[in-house]
């Protein structure tokens, strides 16, 4: 008689724990790639942002109204040089290009 022995819910867990660091670190990432590109007069924009990681779910906030306006239109100055429109946008294709050196640090390769 063979025992079988089921590692499936160990082996969900740990990874699953492994994919929350995963999206933890990749938040952490867009917004170190971000946050130099986000327009910053008073400084306000980049200082209102939060990132979330639930589970396997995770998310980011810029907490002012108007950084939906500062992501979407390209405004005649920015007093810093440097900052500009699609700063979000640019932060996700950063962290796209390094999302396998991520995914090393985090455990899942």
């Amino acid at each position: 008689m063979a025992k079988v022995t089921d590692n499936t819910n160990t082996v969900y867990n740990e990874i699953s724990q492994k994919a929350s660091i995963f999206l933890r670190n990749m938040t952490d990432e867009f917004i170190k790639i971000s946050n130099p590109l986000t327009p910053k007069d008073t400084g306000r924009l980049r200082m209102d942002v939060t990132k979330q990681v639930l589970g396997l779910k995770g998310k980011i906030i810029w907490g002012k109204d108007y950084g939906v306006y500062q992501e979407s239109k390209q405004f005649k100055n920015y007093t810093t040089p440097g900052t500009g429109p699609h700063f979000a946008q640019s932060g996700a294709e950063g962290c796209i290009e390094k999302t396998s050196d991520v995914a090393k640090r985090s455990g899942l390769t």
